[in-house]
């Protein structure tokens, strides 16, 4: 079965999400999510794939939810274009499990963020590691003050641990939007770039994350997002102890060790 209205690509490592409703600004649709959950399912599986990239085709990142969506969702009937199955299952789940999804796969994850991204976008960006974004792109929660609508994508978890709690109270209940130099500068962002740069500098980062041994690298994720819930660091070392004893039994450190210390090269991780 193939993907809808998204594309899945995978080069040297990085696998590439684009979300692919381009006369909508890439708004999520039912067949979106449905395709969207598999895609990160396939990710998630393929040993291959050590850093994933998320953008969106055209002028935009990800408006949130298509308007039938949100039609189909205020009168309870189904969502459109899902099928029967997934529809049910989306049913049982929250709205914003794409948030979830995202935030909770091992292997890094990157935004590109190429054009607005609003609402379930805005989300959707800020459950990913990293966020590279457009100088002139729309980035915030507009589901505010456009529908009545509380937040949703995992957002209110994501965004006070993010820029803290004062910030992400404004910009939760207000619902104001905010340009890539001003998401940059508030620390919503990695880097804020001219937009035909976005991609460019995203993949910079993955090629240098994919680079790293990926066993390293999903040992390191698991200890930073477990450190913000420990409240005593004597803990946190701890957990970082019985990292460091997996790691050091790991193929990929041994090579590492080798080709530093003693043959002077770059190393070839494996991830064994």
């Amino acid at each position: 079965m193939g993907y809808h209205d998204l594309t899945y690509e995978k080069a040297d490592q990085i696998a590439t999400i684009t979300l692919d409703n381009p006369e909508k600004l890439n708004a999520m649709t039912g067949k979106m999510l449905e395709s969207f959950s598999r895609a990160i399912e396939e990710v998630r599986r393929d040993d291959d794939v050590r850093v994933l990239v998320l953008t969106g085709r055209g002028r935009g990142f990800c408006t949130g939810a298509d308007t039938e969506m949100l039609i189909a969702l205020a009168m309870g009937k189904p969502v459109p274009g899902a099928v029967e199955e997934e529809s049910r299952r989306h049913r049982m789940e929250p709205i914003g499990w794409f948030g979830v999804e995202v935030s909770q796969l091992e292997k890094p994850t990157i935004a590109a963020i190429n054009g607005p991204a609003v609402g379930g976008g805005f989300a959707l960006a800020m459950a990913c590691d990293l966020r590279v974004i457009a100088t002139d792109a729309s980035f915030g929660m507009a589901s505010t003050h456009r529908y009545a609508l509380p937040p949703e994508g995992g957002i209110t978890y994501t965004l006070p641990r993010i820029v803290g709690l004062t910030k992400a109270c404004e910009l939760l209940m207000t619902g104001d939007l905010v340009d890539g130099i001003e998401a940059e500068r508030i620390g919503l962002v990695n880097r804020a770039v001219p937009p035909e740069e976005v991609m460019n500098t995203a993949m910079e980062f993955a090629r240098k994350i994919a680079g790293n041994g990926p066993i390293g690298m999903e040992l390191t994720k698991r200890l930073i997002y477990r450190g913000l819930h420990e409240t005593s660091i004597a803990t946190q070392v701890e957990r970082e102890d019985a990292a460091l004893v997996h790691g050091f039994k790991t193929e990929d450190y041994e090579e590492g060790a080798r080709a530093w210390w003693i043959e002077k090269r770059k190393p070839v991780f494996k991830g064994k």
